[in-house]
C-alpha cells in the first residue's frame, strides 16, 4: 500500500504523516496482511526555509512515531526537496510505502461487496468534523484544519481485530475510509468490483441526530474506520469478538440490489450503481476531453 495525504500533512506536518502511516496499515490490514517494512518517498520544498525544514523534521518525526506504533521497520527510502514554483511550495507530502504478508492466500480479501444479504458493519467511530476533508475543498471550496486525528494504539487494535475475523473466514468484503470518507468508501464497495456490481441499503439514521449534517456524516475523514461485509451467519459473532478487543462496531447495512440507498432521520439518498460506476470509472476520459 502506497498512502499520504498532502492536505493533512499540510495542516499538521506530524499529524498528517501518522496518518499516512495508520493509513498505509489499514489498507493491509483490509486486504488480509500483516504489515512487515515501509519505505518512504519524502516530497518538500526548499528546506533551506525555515517553516520548510519545519514540516519536513515533523514529518519524519510523525512517520517514525508511526512506524514504532505498528512494530514495522523503515528499510529505505528517497527524499525530494525543493519542489516549488512561483506560487509556492509544494504541500508537505510524505508518501508512505508499506509491505506486508498475508500468511493464508484463502485470507486474501477484496474491498467490492460480493453478493446480496451479507451484513455491513462499519468498524470504528462515525466521526465528525469535515477540516481537511475532500469535500470540503472540492464542494466547499475551503480548506481548513484540523485535520482528522489518529490514535495509533486504537488503530492496531482494530487491524488485529479485523485480520481476526478474516482468519475465521467471516469477513466477505474489507475497505478502508480515507478521502472522501464513509460516503465515498461505500459507493466505492458497491462498484468497484471486476463483474455485476452489487448496491446497498444503508442505515445512518443512528449518527444523523448527534452530527446533525449529512454531509459532515458522509463524507468526514476520521481515521480508524472500516467497511466489512460479513456472511449474515457470522456477523454477531463479529460483533461479540469486536466488543472483547474494546473496537466500537456497528452494524449499517445489507448488500443487495442495483442501487446504493442511505436512509437518514430526514429521508433518504438514492444512487444507481450503474451511475456511479460511471461516473468513477469514467472520470479520467472526460477529464482529458476536456
Amino acid at each position: 500500500s502506497t498512502d499520504c495525504n498532502g492536505m493533512h500533512c499540510a495542516l499538521d506536518p506530524r499529524e498528517g504523516a501518522m496518518l499516512a502511516v495508520a493509513e498505509a496499515a489499514r489498507n493491509l490490514a483490509c486486504s488480509g496482511a500483516r504489515p512487515i517494512g515501509v519505505t518512504d518517498n519524502l516530497n518538500f520544498g526548499n528546506p533551506q526555509r525555515p517553516e520548510i525544514f519545519w514540516q519536513l523534521r515533523e514529518a519524519v518525526e510523525g512517520m517514525a512515531e508511526g512506524c514504532r506504533a505498528f512494530g514495522v521497520p523503515v528499510t529505505g527510502g528517497n527524499v525530494s526537496l525543493y519542489n516549488e514554483s512561483p506560487a509556492g511550495a509544494i504541500d508537505p507530502t510524505p508518501v508512505v510505502g508499506m509491505v506486508g504478508i498475508i500468511d493464508d492466500p484463502a485470507h486474501i480479501t477484496t474491498q467490492y461487496f460480493k453478493g446480496e444479504g451479507d451484513v455491513i458493519l462499519l468498524l470504528g467511530c462515525a466521526g465528525g468534523g469535515l477540516g481537511g476533508s475532500l469535500y470540503a475543498k472540492e464542494i466547499l471550496g475551503q480548506r481548513f484544519g484540523p485535520c482528522p486525528g489518529v490514535d495509533l494504539a486504537f488503530e492496531r487494535a482494530t487491524h488485529e481485530a479485523l485480520l481476526e475475523i478474516i482468519r475465521r473466514d467471516w469477513v466477505r468484503s474489507a475497505h478502508d475510509c480515507a478521502e472522501g470518507g464513509l460516503g465515498v468508501a461505500l459507493a466505492e464497495c458497491t462498484m468497484s468490483g471486476p463483474g455485476e456490481a452489487v448496491g446497498a441499503r444503508i442505515d445512518l439514521s443512528f449518527v444523523d441526530g448527534p452530527l446533525g449534517r449529512r454531509d459532515e456524516v458522509l463524507f468526514n475523514e476520521a481515521s480508524g474506520r472500516i467497511v466489512a461485509s460479513v456472511a449474515e451467519g457470522h456477523f454477531r459473532e463479529a460483533l461479540a469478538l469486536m466488543a472483547e478487543r474494546g473496537v466500537p462496531a456497528c452494524r449499517i447495512g445489507r448488500t443487495g440490489g442495483d442501487t446504493l440507498d442511505i436512509d437518514f432521520s430526514g429521508g433518504r439518498l438514492s444512487w444507481p450503481v450503474a451511475e456511479l460506476r460511471e461516473a468513477w470509472g469514467g472520470a479520467l476520459a472526460r477529464a482529458l476531453r476536456g
